[in-house]
């Protein structure tokens, strides 16, 4: 037996597809330089005890993805929650996200954005910046040292905004395409291209930036259909198109790379159709959902049923949790209350939930969030011991119990590539 080979135990839950949870008691994930060889109950005779780590009775889960998340609105999660879209736009997050000019504060505030992250269990992230590119790169620079698997780029925003939050059309998709070219040959932090909805960005700037994607065939978040009042504006605005899809579509924006589109509530056949594609993943943020009346909860059960790619997001700071463990449980719970007036679609369950937030989520980051050969050993370890209260529960009822009434406490580890992520 190579002796650089390690053997974490417990017991280890992960997804194999959206209908199946596998569950291996008091087994053994074996790593070779942090990527899995795969999963046994017994070790060979000759494995060197001291490279076993033991974590008894406790879960082993993969690191949560949280697919969409605003890294400058962490200071104002759950201010504001009694307004529409775009008044709470208008309001709180521009006047917000304009201090991000200030570097100095923009270190401060990102290092605690991604020890907010870390402590929630979250190894995976599809972050939106602000419009500046200084702290852009600080906010890139800080996922990277700290390890995570992320996408990340520069805002896109030149439209519809107030004069202190705005950008030059042309300045826009220069600095973009600075960016890309300044991070070509990063590991696990990637850049992508991220205008921040079709009302902030006129028909010249998502046309040149959808130039770039061809150019340097990298990924595109933004978002779309996700709220009444959003989609009224957003057709005011573009009377050619026939919806917000139409409008990414139609300029290399949507399907032609790897494409996160958050919310996604209100989609007609049509966009259904441009969504249902393998470079196409839709997020549900259902703590933003609530939060900010859209008008309407995403039909995930369809969805998932239709096979298209979803995962989940905190949509910080529309969304005022982090915990991506706490999302699994929301999208069951709002699934239930779409289910009361839907009910052609069944609710959502731990399975598909999990999926989303692990496995699936992880999908664009390169062989994350499950355990089979491999893939990378980013991984939690669950002790939920003081929530045992004398009960003999399954692990994956323990699992579904963290999920609703756990938080980051109960994590007592994570690994990215086999490494200890230290918590700040």
């Amino acid at each position: 037996m190579d002796k650089r080979y390690k053997a974490y135990k417990g017991n280890i839950i992960y997804s194999q597809d959206k209908d199946t949870l596998i569950s291996k008691e008091n087994s053994y994930i074996m790593v070779f330089n942090g990527m899995v060889k795969g999963i046994c109950k017994q070790l060979p005779e000759d494995f060197p005890e001291e490279n076993i780590v033991d974590w008894g009775k406790r879960l082993i889960i993969p690191g949560f993805c949280d697919m969409h998340v605003h890294a400058p609105q962490f200071l104002q999660r759950g201010i504001g929650m009694d307004r529409e879209l775009l008044d709470w736009l208008n309001t709180y997050t521009y006047p917000n996200e304009a201090k991000f000019a200030d570097k100095d504060h923009a270190k401060k505030i990102y290092s605690a954005f991604v020890d907010e992250l870390l402590r929630n269990g979250t190894l995976h992230v599809n972050c939106f910046p602000s419009i500046h590119y200084g702290a852009s790169e600080i906010l890139f620079q800080i996922l990277e040292q700290r390890g995570l698997f992320a996408f990340t780029g520069k805002l896109n925003m030149d439209q519809n905004s107030p004069s202190y939050y705005i950008e030059d059309t042309e300045q826009s998709i220069r600095d973009t395409e600075t960016f890309i070219l300044q991070h070509q040959n990063t590991k696990n932090v990637k850049t992508s291209i991220v205008p921040r909805f079709s009302i902030t960005c006129s028909e010249k700037l998502l046309a040149g930036l959808g130039e770039l994607v061809k150019k340097y065939e990298v990924p595109v978040h933004s978002h779309m259909c996700e709220a009444v009042n959003e989609m009224k504006v957003c057709k005011e605005l573009f009377p050619n198109y026939k919806n917000g899809a139409d409008i990414f579509y139609k300029n290399n924006l949507l399907g032609e790379t790897p494409t996160i589109m958050a919310h996604c509530i209100f989609m007609d056949d049509d966009v259904l159709e441009r969504m249902d594609n393998s470079n196409c993943m839709a997020v549900h943020c259902p703590d933003a959902t609530a939060n900010i009346n859209a008008g309407g909860i995403m039909p995930v059960k369809k969805l998932l049923d239709m096979g298209i790619h979803l995962a989940i997001g905190s949509d910080i700071g529309s969304g005022a949790n982090f915990s991506i463990a706490r999302g699994i449980a929301s999208t069951i719970q709002h699934s239930k209350i779409r289910n009361m007036f839907d009910s052609e679609w069944e609710a959502v369950n731990l399975a598909e939930a999990f999926y989303m937030a692990t496995r699936s989520g992880g999908r664009f980051f390169n062989q994350v969030g499950a355990f089979e050969e491999g893939y990378h050993f980013n991984a939690l370890v669950i002790d939920d011991s003081n929530m045992y209260h004398e009960m003999e529960l399954t692990p994956i009822e323990r699992l579904e119990r963290f999920c609703y009434a756990g938080d980051d406490r109960n994590i007592c580890m994570r690994y990215i590539l086999g490494t200890e992520v230290k918590i700040v």
